[in-house]
């Protein structure tokens, strides 16, 4: 066994590592321990509960899932963004099998609020940049948007369509994009 101690960044590796190969309901203080080759004492160094364990390894797989080719492609073109984040989840389901549909079942129920809070916090930095993309749009159309359909209104329902069709297996964007672009352009 490893008596140093590790590093946050390396527990969250192994917790990804965990998730490839046995899925999120496998990650626990001591499979990552285990992981790690640490003590149990290690982990909770660097995070007092399974909860804030859970919380860094689904943010970073997140993470990992929208810069899986190593950066964020400058976008011009809010369709065009919307099409990269189809493929980048198409990538993570494969890279992260049954993450989409166990993420939100992972958490204690005492916890399910912290953790909702966290993943909340991600997802509106998604948001903002998917709105900034949005604004940025060149191709957009005179008149798309108006005091009833806001650029941020617009964003929460395509974000809204989107997550709901993570958990259809065909994950299918044609519908999606096309809905964009009738909108938009």
């Amino acid at each position: 066994m490893n008596l140093t101690a590790t590093s946050e960044e390396a527990i969250i590796e192994a917790c990804q590592r965990i998730v490839k190969e046995k899925g999120l309901s496998a990650v626990n203080m001591r499979s990552v321990a285990a992981e790690c080759n640490v003590a149990v004492g290690s982990i909770y160094n660097y995070f007092p509960s399974k909860s804030d364990l859970l919380c860094a390894a689904i943010e970073s797989i997140w993470k990992d899932i929208f810069y899986i080719s190593g950066s964020n492609p400058g976008f011009v073109c809010f369709a065009d963004c919307l099409s990269w984040m189809y493929e980048s989840m198409k990538e993570g389901g494969r890279k992260y099998p049954e993450f989409f549909s166990m993420h939100a079942l992972s958490f204690a129920s005492e916890d399910k609020v912290r953790g909702r809070r966290r993943m909340e916090e991600y997802f509106t930095q998604l948001k903002e940049s998917l709105l900034e993309i949005l604004k940025k749009d060149s191709r957009v159309r005179e008149g798309a948007f108006n005091e009833s359909l806001t650029p941020e209104l617009f964003t929460d329902y395509i974000l809204m369509i989107f997550f709901s069709s993570l958990t259809d297996t065909q994950q299918n964007s044609a519908g999606l994009l096309e809905i964009v672009k009738r909108c938009l352009y």
